[in-house]
């Protein structure tokens, strides 16, 4: 398996740099013209994932037909035409990828079983349940890059980029049963159960519909050779995950079925930790919030006895005004500073992570709780707004 990657090229850079600098070229106004129309025109219809892929497969045949017979790759090499075609998959993909991803229930479904099956399986699955032979069980430490190369799968839209990750997962498990020191090299029937331990430690989300969204989209002139071969195992590793009973792991079904439910108390034990933890983190953050209002609640008692209080408020000039000492030439001022400060009080409130409470309209005949005076202690009721909570200082 050392050209795993052959078949999705080496060039991704390249091939996406030269497909969008050609398409930059006027003459090949058409072409971007008919790619935006299709993205359009998908977009706006109902999922079907049998007919989307149908349609996707039918317009990147078309296309690279057409890129063919154009002057802008007349004359290329094989090389620089496969660019053009998985340059126009990226493209359209990754713009149609909300819409076609994971767009049918019964693909939903699978996504969920799996990944509790998986769950549970792997609770106690160990490599000889699988018949997974001691010489390379020595090297099961290193099965955990594989892992990892699998779960990269969700980070990418492309339906190549996505295969790319399943290739260098099996690229990861062949380069450690290669290492194994032993005589032969490793064949399918060695192989087979690894992908599988691996598959099921992995356990990635929405697995099922990663491997729809390539089987459907991943242009069908590609996906051959090793790569086909890869990925079909991935398919047969998907479904013997999906299927998998007592006979699968050399057990018997009392054993199985006992695992099987001590698993499931072990998982539900973990999301009620996961629970409690988020639980405990949220708790935490109210906890800041209300240190914040002792602090803020603390500053306003301090101005109180403050000596120098007078200092603090000298900058906002109608702080001690009445109504009848304002002027019509005073508004604009006035409702800038109240924009500005409802503008800094949502802003504190977002970050405080506190809902943003709407003050009471007054009139103007309405008397103050705190007599019309300004000198600093009404300033708490403003605190306690801010925070949510009952202004406890007096």
């Amino acid at each position: 398996m050392d050209n795993l990657e052959v078949s999705v090229s080496t060039t991704a850079a390249r091939t996406w740099h030269d497909f969008w600098e050609r398409m930059r070229q006027p003459s090949a106004t058409e072409f971007v013209k008919q790619i935006k129309s299709f993205i359009v025109t998908l977009s706006n219809t109902a999922p079907d994932p049998e007919r989307d892929a149908a349609s996707v497969q039918e317009f990147f045949s078309n296309m690279e037909t057409n890129f063919r017979a154009h002057p802008l790759w007349v004359g290329r090499s094989k090389e620089e035409l496969d660019s053009a075609g998985e340059g126009l998959e990226k493209h359209v993909m990754t713009k149609l990828f909300t819409r076609v991803f994971a767009s049918h229930p019964d693909d939903v479904n699978s996504d969920v079983e799996f990944h509790k099956k998986s769950a549970l399986i792997q609770q106690f699955i160990h490599p000889d349940h699988l018949e997974i032979r001691p010489i390379y069980q020595q090297n099961e430490k290193s099965w955990i890059q594989a892992q990892k190369e699998l779960l990269k799968i969700n980070t990418y839209k492309a339906p190549r980029d996505k295969l790319a990750c399943i290739l260098s997962c099996c690229k990861a498990i062949s380069n450690s049963m290669s290492v194994s020191g032993n005589e032969n090299p490793p064949g399918a029937d060695d192989f087979f159960p690894v992908l599988i331990y691996v598959t099921l430690k992995a356990n990635p989300p929405q697995f099922h519909s990663n491997l729809m969204y390539i089987q459907r989209y991943r242009n069908k002139s590609r996906l051959v050779g090793e790569a086909a071969y890869v990925f079909t195992n991935m398919l047969s590793a998907e479904s013997f995950i999906l299927n998998i009973d007592a006979k699968a792991l050399s057990m018997s079904e009392t054993e199985f079925v006992k695992n099987m439910e001590l698993a499931q108390i072990v998982c539900e034990n973990l999301e009620s930790q996961s629970s409690q933890s988020s639980q405990s983190e949220s708790e935490s953050k109210l906890k800041e919030l209300a240190s914040v209002s002792v602090l803020e609640n603390k500053g306003a008692t301090m101005l109180v006895t403050d000596e120098k209080v007078s200092e603090k408020f000298k900058n906002f000039q109608y702080l001690h005004a009445e109504a009848g000492d304002l002027t019509v030439g005073d508004v604009e001022d006035l409702l800038t500073g109240y924009k500005q400060l409802v503008f800094k009080y949502v802003c504190l409130a977002k970050g405080m992570g506190v809902g943003v409470v709407q003050p009471e309209n007054q009139t103007s005949g309405e008397t103050r709780d705190d007599g019309g005076r300004s000198d600093g202690v009404g300033s708490s009721t403003f605190v306690s707004t801010m925070t949510g909570e009952e202004n406890v200082s007096s």
